[in-house]
């Protein structure tokens, strides 16, 4: 009988009939109870609602558009949260890929030819979509309280999907011991480290890393690099460089330079390079005392999507710790909320940024900086990479 009820309620539409949001709320609410006996009493309010409007049974549940970032990210999401989402509730999720554009979004809305639910953006996008009207603004019931997630974590308009960091890697069979790269001035050095190495082909990232290889330290960076002689300096620095790079432009090209031998060294993202060495046993690690950045990703939901309502709930069940830290579990990067890190084996928890042991060598990226200037910065180094 329970299974035949929760068939039939999980076909509603969630985005339009009022059944599946008081199954949704019962689903959440149960994290905070755990009473059986009102768990069975919602159940049967929800069958009686059913039963007395027969439209909302018509349907199957129409699935949320999730827009990712791809490859072995995309499948821990679909892996270690989707898919347990949709079994709870019965709301297919498909998953797209993109590349955070959000000028993509903004077409759409401006078309009226929305195909996006749900969007993960870095976060000049999200000042940037937020600002603009084109994401949903999130409210405490969604999120939960702000105080219980890590800082920078949570937005007006959207929720960590995941903190990464851009670190420096290399291979351990050609760089053993102490003559491994320890320091982005070891990452210019040419001399002492010949041959090639990666970098990430775009100013932001790449400006950071040659400034710490002249000797700038991470809380001073933004310091500098909002001088027109700072710039200037970081420019300099790449050009000292530049003959012996090979760029990368996404991060399954730069793991490829790494695999061929054609680079020993790169910039790389740290849940790439973690899988790497973890999961396809390759001889790569990363040089965390070097120092790195890092970032924040945000789940969004489109304002006006076909499934703005549905996308909603999504976030608020994600916004759960367990259910936020099932994609940490499975990838590399760093959780929004407090309670999602204590769930993390601590084995596995040493792979990512936001432990304690790497973040001493960490630093955020300024997203304020970073919507001002990325446009600009972006046209000065696609010239000189011309040059």
């Amino acid at each position: 009988m329970a299974f035949s009820l929760f068939c039939t309620v999980s076909q509603i539409p969630v985005a339009n009939q009022p059944i599946l949001r008081l199954k949704f709320d019962q689903i959440y609410n149960e994290k905070e109870r755990g009473t059986a006996m009102r768990t069975y009493l919602q159940t049967v309010s929800a069958a009686a609602i059913c039963l007395a409007t027969s439209t909302f049974a018509v349907s199957a549940a129409e699935p949320v558009t999730v827009v990712g970032w791809g490859g072995t990210w995309d499948k821990a999401y679909k892996d270690g949260v989707w898919d347990k989402y949709t079994e709870k509730t019965g709301v297919p999720i498909v998953m797209e890929e993109w590349g955070g554009e959000v000028a993509k979004v903004r077409a759409q809305v401006q078309a009226g030819n929305i195909t996006y639910d749900v969007v993960s953006v870095e976060a000049p996008a999200m000042e940037v979509g937020c600002a603009e009207g084109l994401f949903v603004p999130l409210t405490p019931e969604i999120t939960g309280d702000a105080a219980n997630y890590l800082p920078g974590t949570l937005h007006e308009c959207g929720v960590a999907s995941d903190t990464w960091a851009t670190v420096l890697a290399y291979n351990t069979d050609v760089y053993k011991g102490d003559a491994a790269p320890k320091s982005w001035a070891d990452f210019w050095n040419v001399e002492k480290f010949p041959g090639k190495r990666g970098l990430y082909q775009q100013a932001q990232f790449t400006l950071e890393n040659a400034l710490m290889a002249d000797g700038v330290k991470r809380e001073d960076m933004y310091k500098v690099l909002g001088t027109p002689e700072g710039v200037d300096r970081a420019f300099a620095m790449l050009d000292k460089i530049k003959a012996h790079v090979v760029w990368w432009s996404t991060t399954t090209q730069g793991i490829q330079n790494l695999d061929s031998g054609e680079v020993a060294l790169s910039d790389g993202f740290n849940a790439r390079i973690t899988n790497e060495a973890i999961n396809e046993k390759k001889p790569y690690t990363i040089a965390w005392d070097a120092g790195f950045f890092y970032g924040t990703d945000y789940w969004a939901v489109v304002k006006g999507a076909p499934h703005q309502q549905a996308g909603l709930d999504l976030l608020k069940w994600f916004s759960i710790p367990e259910n936020q830290a099932g994609f940490s579990k499975l990838y590399a990067y760093g959780t929004g909320r407090k309670e999602a890190a204590d769930l993390i084996p601590a084995n596995w928890k040493a792979n990512l940024p936001t432990s304690p042991e790497h973040l001493q060598y960490g630093a955020s990226y300024d997203n304020d900086f970073w919507t001002e200037h990325k446009e600009a910065l972006e046209e000065r180094f696609k010239a000189w990479l011309a040059k």
